[in-house]
């Protein structure tokens, strides 16, 4: 029973596109850099993500059916919190200068950031606001006051399921939003610490570096969170209800977007393994730097 569970709630799929999309970021990571990255930082902050952001959520929602509880909702976003705490500190390794290095370039969050991940970010943040926004507004109460279910009239009736209704929306909302503000602080700490290394390409390596592990953690914290999201609205998706005639037959009512159930339940498997790719490329990306550490590498220049 608990296989055939795990099976329909789509892990398998969302694995896969993980394992290997974050392996091909892995590879073109490599290539691109090739060296010298936040070995043990990294992994650290990829632990928390897979483990307190994927796997802990999966097993309360094996375990916790038909118990409505926000919080298991918010546990990848506060996970992605502590990630990205984890992966911006130490921003700097002293390696040929006992004082810091004068540079009068300008530096703000977003001078050791690449524009994709950047602009992957901005995205998946304003995506997530427009569902919770979408679904709290057809949300209804249930019998405590909770805006966690969607209600749908039937007559003198009505039918009802599980919603992400403003119960789970508003505290995502919220978490969200302390995580967008940590990891601002984060890039802001990385591109202003004063320079420590004279060797100019390779501090602005490592800071592109810490950066992208940043982003890269929020935006794994986002996309979890958005598929979970996706998930209980394509579930709800499929209410029905009838009211038998005897003139006209039986009359079948559904919710209003019965016809995005589909491409919403495919879509939140699709973008949950996403989430975990950017996981899966920080633990090998971490492998990666700590092999490559060891032997000694040339900082070279990041190329656009």
């Amino acid at each position: 029973m608990l296989v055939l569970m795990v099976i329909s709630s789509g892990v398998p799929a969302a694995l896969a596109v993980g394992l290997v999309v974050g392996g091909v970021l892995a590879h073109v990571d490599g290539r691109r850099a090739g060296s010298g990255g936040p070995t043990r930082d990294r992994l650290a902050a990829a632990a928390v993500l897979g483990v307190v952001g994927w796997v802990l959520p999966l097993v309360l929602s094996f375990s916790m059916v038909g118990q409505f509880r926000w919080w298991p909702e918010v546990l990848p976003i506060a996970a992605g919190t502590v990630a990205v705490l984890i992966a911006g500190r130490g921003v700097t390794a002293p390696v040929a200068a006992d004082r810091p290095v004068l540079d009068l370039r300008r530096r703000g969050p977003l001078t050791f950031t690449r524009g994709v991940e950047s602009l992957t970010t901005a995205i998946t943040t304003v995506v997530l606001a427009l569902t919770v926004l979408g679904a709290g507004l057809l949300s209804s109460q249930d019998d405590e006051g909770r805006y966690a279910f969607i209600t749908m009239p039937v007559g003198d009736a009505t039918a009802s399921t599980e919603f992400f209704g403003w119960y789970y929306g508003l505290p995502v909302v919220v978490a969200t939003a302390v995580l967008v503000v940590v990891t601002l602080v984060g890039l802001h700490r990385i591109a202003r610490a004063p320079r420590a290394d004279i060797d100019r390409a390779g501090d602005d390596l490592r800071r592109r570096d810490r950066s992208s592990a940043v982003l890269r953690s929020a935006t794994a914290a986002l996309l979890l969170t958005l598929g979970s999201a996706w998930q209980l609205v394509a579930h709800a998706s499929s209410l029905r209800t009838s009211i038998p005639r005897t003139e006209a037959g039986t009359i079948e009512f559904g919710t209003s977007f019965a016809a995005l159930g589909p491409v919403l339940d495919f879509s939140s498997h699709f973008v949950v393994g996403l989430g975990l790719a950017f996981v899966v490329a920080q633990l090998l990306g971490g492998r990666r730097s700590g092999s490559a550490a060891g032997v000694g590498s040339d900082h070279r220049p990041l190329r656009a």
